[in-house]
């Protein structure tokens, strides 16, 4: 039977691994520091959004991972009193995964084996890999004394859909070593809910509270233990998902929270149950030797595999850092903030965040760094920067640990692993630790836009820079070979060839408005980029992509977000559609421009693309480089509707500053030329 199901499992690891214009990243900018935390403030959006950190200056290349992989160590723990045994013990008809690589369920019968007054476990009469009747007691004892009383008190009730208050434990030989347990959410839909999801199938869920754990590895029974915390914490999450009022429209396609704080969560539900756990189990090693964490993996991508479970630790670590901050009820307040919220668009945890922490604590925060205009646009809200800014302090305390405030992670005390590479591309919340062997850091002059630099010293923060990005202003995209330069036409076009427009060499990386007539384009921060802009008499167009062609580009109106990246030899790149596409822009001086898909600009045939800043003199409304009578009569024209003048034409009009053309800036041109004001008196 095919089955659409969602499991979160609790992975074994058995033997297992664990400008101006451009950032003026042409100004050096150094620091005497021994570490450096270079961090995206981005979301995490898969691959779309990733900012290349520039060239850090090493010797040797990305270092390949040494040593073996930590292993599990699967500490036993003693009790004393055990649950009683059902003496009768009842059957009942469970569908359960049989087959995890290609999630095959099966309705099997199971007899109770063990009850108490919030559980049942249930096991296989015929099992070939049973649980013995020591291990059932033992299970029994240790979820109903301190596992049920945990979870339910440190993070919230869990939906009774049996009306008994029972959660139901099935245990049972899975087909895999590396999966202690799992919980599949649809278990917890009620039969209505279930018959209206998938109304084909209905009758082949079980509609109950269930976890199921896998008898293959009993003979751990601290992997067991933990795994039952584990996955009732993910029972208890979904729980207060389906309980929310704002969820109540979204029956199957409910907002949940990020797997990596649910399984952050879940990690903690181990530790609180049992302290020191995640450590004995060789989660914490796993983050300090993890590969993915060493080269930058965002904290909101849970990325683990078999062979690197650092993603596990990364996501305890950040549970751990919200009890330093705000205790060991933080889970269930912002659990049950989940559970009780109203509004669709707060179901989000940067809202959730923004509830626990305190006034102080959120300044304190949202101080640790400051954001360019443009990330703070792409965020979108204070509550998003506030998240990101979290994450980055989070980064920051696992390095300075400090005993209380923003930088301390309480009582663990993980080592961060050192990036000892040349420079790397890091996705939405990743971070890189760098170990700066010779005391001094210079930012790299390549460094993408919005990326923060967080120089630490003596255990201090001596600087935090973001690599500096554009100002919004006017700018002429050009190509130059030999001395020759071509730039993008600011006018309508639409094809796959752009037909590049001669312009002067620029003066100091600026272009003169007299120099660049016909190839002005206004450069605005959008929520996923820059969008460069120009107009005419009939409207306003963009610089986009084709609809046909979306490597190519044209001048229409439509709409493309570009991303802007500065490389240390004064080229840049642009990408179209912010970081939602991978297409480079190039120039080629023969005719045109053209496109280069991969990445950079690899192919030494064609030229390097600028962005020049465009001079314009105030007052030289026809940008011919001089002030004169016919700049005031355009302005008077132009008012009369006469004539028309573009957006570059209007910036040098408003000779007084205020955002409005009126005669008076005619009038402000022709006493400069009679000496009745000065140039000064020009804004």
């Amino acid at each position: 039977m095919k089955r659409l199901i969602t499991l979160l499992l609790s992975a074994a690891m058995l033997c297992t691994a664990v400008p101006h214009a451009v950032a003026d990243t042409q100004t050096e900018q150094t620091y005497e520091a021994d570490h450096a935390v270079i961090y995206n403030p981005l979301p995490y959006v898969k691959t779309e959004n990733d900012l290349f950190t520039g060239t850090i200056e090493k010797d040797e290349p990305d270092a390949e991972p040494e040593g073996e992989a930590p292993y599990r160590s699967g500490m036993h723990r003693t009790g004393k009193d055990f649950a009683k045994k059902s003496e009768t013990p009842d059957t009942h008809a469970f569908w359960v995964c049989t087959d995890l690589n290609t999630y095959t369920y099966d309705r099997r019968t199971f007899r109770l084996a063990a009850e108490g007054e919030h559980f049942c476990i249930w096991t296989l009469p015929d099992d070939t890999v049973s649980l013995t009747d020591e291990q059932i007691e033992r299970m029994a004892q240790q979820f109903g004394t301190v596992i049920y009383p945990s979870d339910t008190e440190r993070f919230g009730p869990f939906r009774d859909l049996g009306g008994d208050g029972k959660m139901h434990i099935v245990a049972y030989a899975m087909n895999s070593l590396s999966v202690c347990g799992f919980f599949d959410s649809y278990d917890l839909y009620s039969e209505e809910e279930i018959g209206i999801i998938d109304p084909d199938d209905a009758d082949s869920y079980n509609c109950l509270p269930i976890i199921n754990i896998n008898t293959r590895l009993a003979g751990n029974e601290q992997t067991v233990l933990c795994t039952l915390a584990h996955e009732f914490q993910h029972l208890i999450l979904r729980s207060a998902v389906l309980a929310s009022p704002a969820n109540t429209d979204r029956l199957g396609s409910e907002k949940t929270v990020g797997l990596w704080l649910n399984e952050g969560f879940s990690m903690e539900a181990e530790e609180l149950s049992y302290p020191g756990a995640v450590a004995e189990q060789g989660y914490i090693e796993a983050f300090e030797r993890s590969d993915k964490v060493r080269f930058g993996m965002s904290y909101a991508n849970f990325d683990a595999t078999s062979s690197d479970v650092g993603a596990y630790g990364q996501s305890f670590l950040f549970a751990e850092y919200l009890k330093a901050l705000c205790g060991e009820t933080v889970f269930a307040v912002f659990l049950n903030g989940w559970r009780n919220e109203t509004d669709p668009d707060a179901l989000t945890e940067a809202h959730m965040f923004a509830t626990l922490l305190t006034d102080a604590q959120k300044e304190a925060i949202m101080d640790a760094a400051q954001y360019t205009e443009s990330i703070e646009t792409r965020l979108g809200s204070d509550e998003a920067v506030l998240a990101s800014k979290l994450a980055l302090t989070f980064r920051l305390a696992i390095l300075l640990k400090q005993e209380q405030g923003i930088y301390s992670i309480g009582t663990q005390t993980p080592e961060p692993p050192v990036y000892d590479g040349t420079g790397r591309k890091l996705e939405g919340g990743g971070a890189l630790y760098l170990e700066i062997k010779d005391g001094s850091f210079s930012i790299p002059k390549d460094a993408e836009a919005g990326l923060v630099y967080v120089l630490i010293k003596n255990g201090g923060i001596v600087g935090v820079v973001s690599a500096e990005e554009p100002d919004e202003g006017f700018y002429v995209i050009a190509a130059e070979h030999d001395g020759e330069w071509l730039a993008i036409p600011a006018e309508p076009f639409d094809g796959s060839t752009v037909k590049g427009i001669p312009i002067a060499a620029p003066q100091d990386g600026t272009i003169r408005s007299q120099d660049a007539i016909g190839a002005i384009f206004y450069a605005s921060h959008t929520k996923n980029g820059y969008r460069f802009t120009c107009d005419d008499e009939d409207g306003e167009y963009a610089l986009t992509r084709t609809d046909t062609n979306k490597q190519t580009l044209s001048v229409a109106q439509s709409d493309t977000a570009f991303g802007w990246m500065h490389f240390a030899d004064g080229s840049d790149r642009l990408q179209a559609d912010g970081y939602y596409g991978r297409s480079i822009l190039y120039g080629k001086i023969s005719g045109g421009f053209g496109y280069y898909a991969p990445a950079y600009f690899e192919n030494t045939s064609f030229d390097k693309v600028r962005l020049l800043p465009v001079s314009i003199m105030r007052g030289d409304t026809n940008l011919d480089g001089q002030r004169t009578a016919a700049d005031a009569s355009l302005i008077l024209r132009m008012l009369v509707e006469l004539s028309y003048m573009n957006a570059p034409m209007r910036a040098a009009a408003d000779t007084d500053g205020d955002g409005e053309i009126t005669a008076a800036d005619a009038s402000k041109i022709l006493r400069i030329l009679v000496q009745l004001e000065s140039e000064e008196d020009l804004h």
